[in-house]
């Protein structure tokens, strides 16, 4: 929607819409994510050599979501600068940090250091691609 008039917010009616649409999609990517990362998380009584690769899980996983949650986004929303960027940054985490927990917390696989290496490197891809992804395009 090129033409799309914007509200008093600066953003088009269907922006939010698109926000939430793709923040489901990562959410169901991130199931994904969080089963594919399970041996990467698994304690074995003691320091498991696969743990050293769970950030490599994440950080392709956060970036393919920023860029994702960023790809036409200065066109959707009519937004520039800072307040695209922090949109487009909680909008790509937040599933993730929603969705895993309460996987963990429902099949009762604990959250353990390589699981929280794994959303901490994919939050901060996410949070590069978003930023970068967005600039571009302004």
């Amino acid at each position: 929607m090129p033409f799309a008039k914007s509200n008093s917010a600066g953003y088009s009616k269907s922006f939010p819409l698109v926000l939430l649409r793709k923040m489901g999609f990562i959410a169901l990517a991130w199931i994904v994510v969080f089963f594919i990362s399970h041996p990467f998380r698994t304690d074995n009584g003691g320091l498991n050599a696969l743990w050293l690769f769970a950030p490599l899980v994440g950080s392709f996983s956060g970036l393919v979501a920023g860029w994702y949650m960023a790809t036409d986004a200065v066109e959707e929303s009519s937004l520039t600068g800072i307040t695209l960027w922090a949109i487009l940054v909680v909008a790509a985490t937040l599933p993730m940090w929603i969705v895993d927990p309460l996987l963990s917390h429902l099949i009762g696989w604990p959250m353990n250091f390589a699981g929280f290496m794994v959303l901490t490197s994919a939050t901060l891809l996410a949070l590069g691609a978003a930023v970068w992804h967005a600039s571009s395009q302004e």
